[in-house]
Order: C-alpha cells, then structure tokens, then sequence
C-alpha cells in the first residue's frame, strides 16, 4: 500500500484527534487540515482561507495537494452532499456517507421516523411544523418534563429538556420565532423524556459492513449535576464502568443489528462512522439520536485507546470488513472540556492561553485543541469549547485524577469546566 496525502475537514477538537491518530500512520505522506486551529497546525498543514462548505474550492485544493484521502470530521459538509461531489466530479475518495444517509442526522425528523419504521427502541414522539400546532399539543397532552429538539443540523446544541408548559412555549418560539438555530428549527420534534444514563456508541462502516468501537459516555449538559444547557460535550470517559455484558448484549440485538439490517432494506450503502447516542433506562438501550460521523468529544476518548492503524483501515479495508479485528489498550480514558465562559451562548475569544507547556512530554496525557489560534510561539483562545484534556490511566479514577490534574495547569481568562466527569452513581 502506498502512502497518501490525507486531508482532514474541521477545526475542533475532533479533528485534532483525528489528525493526532493518523499522523501516527506509516501510510503517511503529507497531512492537511482545513481549516484546522492552533492545535492542529503542529502536526498538519493548516489553511483558513478555504470555505469546507464550497466543495468546488475543497476539490481544488484537495488536487493542488495530491491529496489521496478526505476524512470529513464536520457533519455540515456531509449533510450537504460533499461525498456525492466527489464521486461526481472526482477520483479522491472521501471517508463518509452519502448525502441521502446523512440525513439520519441532519434531520431528527428523518431519524425519528427511520426508527419507528424499524422498530427500533426510541423515546416516543409527535413532529410539528408549526408553532400553533406545537403549542396546542403540549397544551393539551403534554406529561413534563419534555425534550424539544430542533429538526436539523444545530452544533449539539438544538435539544431542550424543558419541565413545565412556561419553559416548552418559550423553547419553541425561540427555535420557530426567533430562529434561535437558523433553518434548523423550522421542523421540530417533541419527544418524551426518557430518564437514564446516556451512552455513546460509534459503528464504523464500509460499504454496509461494521465494526464496533469501544462506547463512551457523554456529558451534554453545561454544568455539574447535568444542569444548565446543552452543549456539545463538556466531557467524555471511555469505556463506561456501568457497562456490562448483558447489556451490551441487548444493545447489539435490539439496535445494533436492527439498524444495521435496516440501512440495507432501505438501500442506504452506509461508509463512514454511523455514532448512535443512546439512553439506558432500567437497564433497557433506547435509541435518542444518529449522528454520521466520529463523535465530539467521543474521539478524544476513544481514538487514544485504538491500536488499529486507523488510516490502514480506511484506505485499505479488509473484506469481509466486519471480520476486521480491533484491538484495544487495556486502559481508561477521561476527557475535560475547558470552555470559554458563558458557553455555549455568549462568550469572549482572544485570551491569552498559559500553562501547556507545562504537560508537553507527558505519557498520559493528551491535549487536543478544540478552539484555539496561534500567534508565533502564543496560543489563544477562539471558541466556545477551548481544549480536551484527555487523562489516560489503568482505573477510570486514575483516568480522572490525571485528566484534572493536567486542567489545572492551563489557565486562560474566563476558563470554565464541568467538576463531575467521571463520576459515576
């Protein structure tokens, strides 16, 4: 197998990752990111000035480069169609599914419908298309709490658990009134609220066939206790205590499969990640979302304890794929999201950040960028979600005491982190 210049589509922390695990591959050439952040441009070739969202500008860049291989870390461009363009118009193969499979995330709507069809568990649920509709409903049949979630594509943050009728209209003239997510929520959904411990599955997929990747558990919410809002994730731990066998049993029948064999009824020829985020209430897997590519912060957890050669893998897929062993360090990993204050609404960028140099060497840490530019030797922060720090041990507490040791050694003005990764029931 020869050596490919690989380019990476985003600029979290995700991609860091993603370009952390690939640069580690001696199917390497040359790694190019765009358009990456301070992070990332240690380790890849980095450019800003193309729009991931013009494909026409991507495909230039990607043969200006000799690029070989285009991984897509961002869902925008794959719910768009970037894999259709560049079987269209192009030799350069894109690792990601095809716009009509991305819908199983760009629109929960499609989702929601796509598991009752198959009678795949999820939390029972009405769509509504407009807000009288949906203000009469939870009027007069609405049991609280209630989650609302905007249709499309809203950066994790478009779910709102809200806990009585005052909160549910307020919630729903913000996404259809105010437009508080754009487009993505014209179309929502009221869904019951299932109570129970989430848990992050990803599928890796070629052409229909898959691999499981160890799971993860996510923390969506802004502040401990699983209070404040939504967020794309203020942290992660890989894999989860709480997960025995019996349960992973279930989940692969009851969902795993079902899903899998309903992607083929339904002629959807998945590649890619296929990321499941799923609820287990009294230790029964409901199904909540999909998302169709590798998870944030999951990868961050997840990729680290990988010892597959994942570049290996997408350019060179052994058939049949769902033969292909992956294997695993026998160690725990926890993720902490340093954010910039007021995340995920109103926050301030530009802050000086100090402190990373002070990990720079050390085994059991990772730290992955997520928002952050560089100025010569200066990081500073860019975004709402600022770095992961990822502990990595032989205990999941272990795991933990390192991951927030090596936080604290990083300051920035405005620094903000959930207390509670990790901590389990």
């Amino acid at each position: 197998m020869t050596k490919e210049n690989v380019l990476i589509l985003g600029s979290g922390g995700r991609e860091h990752a993603l370009c952390w695990k690939l640069s580690k591959s001696p199917y390497l050439k040359e790694l190019y990111c765009i358009p990456g952040n301070g992070g990332i441009e240690t380790i890849a070739h980095t450019d800003t000035s193309v729009d991931i969202m013009n494909f026409e500008a991507v495909k230039r860049f990607a043969i200006d480069h000799e690029i070989g291989l285009i991984v897509v870390g961002k869902e925008n461009p794959l719910v768009s169609g970037i894999v259709d363009y560049f079987k269209k118009n192009s030799e350069i193969k894109v690792f990601g599914p095809n716009q009509h499979a991305a819908t199983l995330e760009g629109s929960k709507i499609f989702a929601k419908n796509f598991f009752m069809k198959h009678d795949i568990p999820t939390a029972p649920y009405q769509t509504f298309f407009s807000k009288d509709d949906a203000i009469y409903y939870l009027r007069s049949q609405a049991m609280y709490p209630v989650v609302i979630k905007a249709d499309g594509l809203a950066q994790g943050k478009g779910v709102m658990i809200v806990h009585n009728e005052e909160e549910a209209i307020h919630s729903i003239k913000e996404m259809m009134d105010s437009k508080r997510f754009q487009s993505a929520g014209e179309k929502i959904v009221i869904e019951n609220f299932l109570d129970g411990k989430e848990l992050s599955y990803q599928l890796l997929f070629m052409d229909g066939e898959y691999v499981e990747l160890i799971p993860s558990v996510d923390y969506k919410r802004a502040l401990d206790d699983n209070e404040g809002p939504n967020t794309g994730g203020m942290g992660n731990m890989a894999p989860p205590p709480w997960l025995d066998d019996d349960l992973i049993k279930q989940i692969k029948n009851k969902i795993i499969k079902k899903l899998a064999s309903s992607l083929k009824i339904e002629g959807i020829q998945f590649t890619g990640v296929l990321f499941l985020g799923l609820m287990i209430c009294q230790n029964t897997p409901y199904i909540l979302e999909i998302n169709v590519r590798f998870g944030d912060p999951e990868s961050q957890v997840v990729l680290p304890l990988l010892k597959n050669d994942l570049l290996e893998i997408i350019l060179n897929p052994k058939i049949p794929f769902s033969e292909t062993p992956l294997t695993w360090l026998n160690k725990k990993t926890t993720c902490v999201v340093l954010a910039s204050k007021g995340y995920p609404d109103h926050y301030e960028i530009d802050k000086p950040i100090t402190g990373l140099e002070k990990l720079a060497g050390k085994d059991n840490v990772l730290v992955f960028h997520a928002g952050t530019k560089k100025n010569g030797n200066q990081y500073f922060t860019n975004g709402g979600r600022v770095l992961n720090v990822v502990g990595m041990g032989d205990t999941w507490q272990e795991s933990r005491q390192v991951a927030y040791e090596a936080a604290k050694l990083i300051h920035f003005d405005g620094k903000t982190n959930r207390t509670d990764i990790g901590l389990f029931e």
